[in-house]
């Protein structure tokens, strides 16, 4: 049976970048993730939806395991 189509929330970069901001662990991790958002952010316009979905999905592989853990909401700043 087909599921009725959802859409997700709309999320601004701003909260995308505090998001990965707080899941890197080093200063390594934090520039390496700022680079590939400022880079996707930059190509997005040529992207499809789904695209550009998987960019941002893809740049969370940078931050590796450790950096797998809930959120500190605290700790999270609003963009």
């Amino acid at each position: 049976m087909p599921q009725p189509v959802i859409p997700l929330p709309r999320y601004t970069w701003g909260d995308v970048e505090t998001v990965f901001d707080d899941l890197a662990l080093t200063r390594a991790q934090k520039d390496a993730v700022e680079y590939l958002l400022d880079e996707t952010r930059r190509h997005s316009r040529n992207l499809s939806p789904l695209d550009l979905l998987r960019e941002i999905i893809c740049i969370a592989f940078v931050l590796g395991p450790d950096s797998d853990r809930p959120p500190n909401a605290p700790r999270l700043r609003r963009s």
